[in-house]
Formats: structure tokens, C-alpha cells, sequence
């Protein structure tokens, strides 16, 4: 049986456990390996081909105690045995203060493993120094395929660069035979969207509490959805929700992705007349659905898919956030717009291509 080590976003998100999912399912033959803690072991209870190595065991502690160093030997170890080490996400490429470590880590990786990067996007990025390292770094992978133009194009002479459309374009999500008169807000916690709160003194909860609220009025249902609890979404959503008023309290609920209710989380985004999305997923998988989104962006990563998607609606920034009103919130709804998604489910798979020669 062939043998890969995985690395993944593991803290609970939905877009991140839905790319675990995909790579695993996708070769039922192959041994996956997630170093990560024994929660996620109910988390991907379905998955009988990944072995969550639990790095808070027994085991491991006490290689700790001996001497940390060899809980590093371990892991190396177990790379070693594998067929491939991939590294499965999106805004893994990010540059912060540190990152000389960073680069040095994915150097390692690189002259040492037969290594691949699926689904990633490049940055954001302050420094011309580190993507430049990070180059020579992509040189010596065995391929990185990014999820969007831009990213490849910082990267065009480098062979082992590609591109493909996000990977969950592929998701299967639900078919629902009724949709509900009902708006699904994905929502995002301050310290992604605060970024320019000093020069502008409208908050994002706020302003996104006011368009709930227009809704609301309208006689709609409302969600207020987290994909990521780690990442503080609910208390997001929770604060949204306090200042919405008493009267429309009864038609407003919350949903919280908890790692194991994925197919609910999905139908009820699938079952909504309309998507608001600040998460970046929540407008993939809304457009997958066959919904008209309306995407609230925190960064350019988003805005750089839409791009490539030549998407023809409105969207709003939490930059920008005098720029947000419910009344421009409707107009893709009011208007049916929808993401093109034909096709994509296909060229998202193109993510695979080089592992599928290794492992299938």
C-alpha cells in the first residue's frame, strides 16, 4: 500500500477539512498520515485510509521527555516510509516577521522529501526577499499547484508551478429539492477584518449587523453561519447578532461547523435563497450549490479568483467598509447572478494530476 504524509490546516474548518476529505477519498487505496491531535479522529471518523497520529500520546510525550529533538525524528521518520509528503491548503504562503524560519522549514522540506503543494494561494506578501526565496523553494518541489492566476504569475518561470481552479469546485454539496426563503451569512471574526478599522470608524460587525437587520425587515429567515470556531467566527456571529433588534430576534438562528455535521452545514448553505459570504469558501461552495452569492471579501485572495472567474456581480470589502449597504448587498440577488461554475468541478481535479501518476 503506498504512503503519504499530510500536512493541512487541522483546527476544525470547513473548507480546510473538506480538502482533507477530497485528497483522502480520492485514492481509497493510499495510506494518509495527519500529524494533528485525537479530536480530529472523530472529526474524519468516516476516512479508513487516515491515520490521525496523535501528537499529544502518551507515545510522543514521552519521546519529549527523553529529549525533544527525537519527537522530530520521529516525524521525519515517518515521512521518510511515505510515497509523498503533500501539503494540502490555501493561505499557506503568507510572509510574517519570521519568515527566514518559514523558508528554512519549507527548504528542508524540499531537498528531503518528494513534496507537493495543492490548493494554495501566494501571500499576501510585503517583501520582494521572500518570494524570491520562496522560488527557489517551488523550484525544488515536485509541484505546487496554486488556485489562481496570480499566484502562477509571480512564479511563470518556474516549471513547477501550475494553476487550477480552487479544489472545492469539485465538492459534491447536497442537492435540496426546496429552497428556503432564506439568507446564509458566513461570517469572519474581527482580526480578519479590522485591517483598517483606525481609518474608517464603521466596524464590521456593525455594518454587518445593519444588513442582517435589512433582511430581516424583508421577511426573510436568516443564518449566521461559522466555518471556524477556533477562528473566533461564532463570537463573530454572536456579536452580529446582539445588536439585532429584539423583534426580529425569532427569525434569526446560528450554525456552527463542529467537524462532524458537514453534510447538515452544506445542505442548509445549499437550501438558502441567497449566500453572504465573507468566508472565502462560503463563496465556492455557494456557487457550487447554484446559488447567487454576494462576496464580502477580507482579502485580495478572493478578489483574485473572481477575477479569474470573470464574475460579473457585486461584492463588497471590509476595507472599504462605507462602501457596504444592504441595498448594494441585494443586487445579485435581485438580479440572479451567478458564479459560472461548468466545467470547474473537472479543472479543480487538475489539482491531482502529478500525484495521480504516483499514486494511482
Amino acid at each position: 500500500m503506498k504512503k503519504v504524509f499530510l500536512y493541512a490546516y487541522d483546527k476544525v474548518n470547513l473548507g480546510d477539512d473538506l480538502f482533507i476529505e477530497t485528497i483522502v477519498n480520492r485514492y481509497p487505496q493510499v495510506q494518509f498520515y495527519l500529524w494533528s491531535d485525537k479530536g480530529n479522529r472523530q472529526v474524519f471518523r468516516d476516512l479508513s485510509n487516515l491515520i490521525i497520529i496523535d501528537k499529544e500520546s502518551k507515545m510522543i510525550s514521552l519521546i519529549k521527555k527523553i529529549r525533544l529533538s527525537l519527537v522530530l525524528r520521529y516525524k521525519n521518520y515517518l515521512q521518510k516510509k511515505c510515497d509523498a509528503v503533500v501539503y494540502i491548503g490555501g493561505s499557506i504562503f503568507m510572509e510574517f516577521p519570521t519568515w527566514k524560519n518559514i523558508v528554512n522549514w519549507w527548504k528542508y522540506q524540499s531537498e528531503n522529501y518528494p513534496f507537493y503543494v495543492l490548493g494554495a494561494n501566494f501571500g499576501p506578501y510585503q517583501t520582494e526577499e521572500y518570494r524570491e526565496n520562496m522560488g527557489k523553494v517551488f523550484e525544488k518541489l515536485k509541484d505546487v499547484c496554486f488556485r489562481d492566476t496570480y499566484s502562477k504569475s509571480l512564479f511563470s518561470n518556474i516549471k513547477t508551478v501550475r494553476q487550477a481552479p480552487d479544489i472545492l469546485f469539485s465538492c459534491p454539496v447536497p442537492k435540496v429539492h426546496k429552497i428556503k426563503h432564506q439568507i446564509f451569512f458566513s461570517v469572519i471574526a474581527k482580526h480578519k477584518s479590522d485591517q483598517k478599522e483606525k481609518e474608517n470608524p464603521d466596524t464590521y460587525i456593525d455594518k454587518m449587523a445593519e444588513i442582517v437587520q435589512g433582511y430581516l425587515k424583508d421577511n426573510y429567515q436568516v443564518v449566521l453561519a461559522s466555518f471556524c470556531e477556533e477562528e473566533k467566527d461564532m463570537d463573530a456571529a454572536k456579536a452580529i447578532g446582539k445588536k439585532i433588534s429584539e423583534k426580529y430576534q425569532a427569525k434569526l438562528s446560528y450554525l456552527s461547523y463542529d467537524g462532524i455535521n458537514r453534510n447538515r452545514f452544506l445542505r442548509e448553505l445549499a437550501s438558502s435563497e441567497y449566500i453572504i459570504a465573507s468566508r472565502f469558501h462560503g463563496v465556492i461552495l455557494g456557487s457550487v450549490a447554484g446559488r447567487p452569492v454576494y462576496p464580502v471579501i477580507y482579502s485580495d485572495k478572493t478578489k483574485h479568483v473572481l477575477e479569474d472567474l470573470q464574475f460579473q456581480g457585486c461584492y463588497g470589502d471590509v476595507r472599504k467598509l462605507d462602501e457596504l449597504s444592504y441595498e448594494e448587498s441585494r443586487k445579485n440577488l435581485e438580479q440572479n447572478i451567478l458564479l459560472k461554475v461548468e466545467g470547474l468541478d473537472i479543472e479543480a481535479q487538475k489539482h491531482f494530476e502529478k500525484l495521480d501518476k504516483i499514486l494511482l
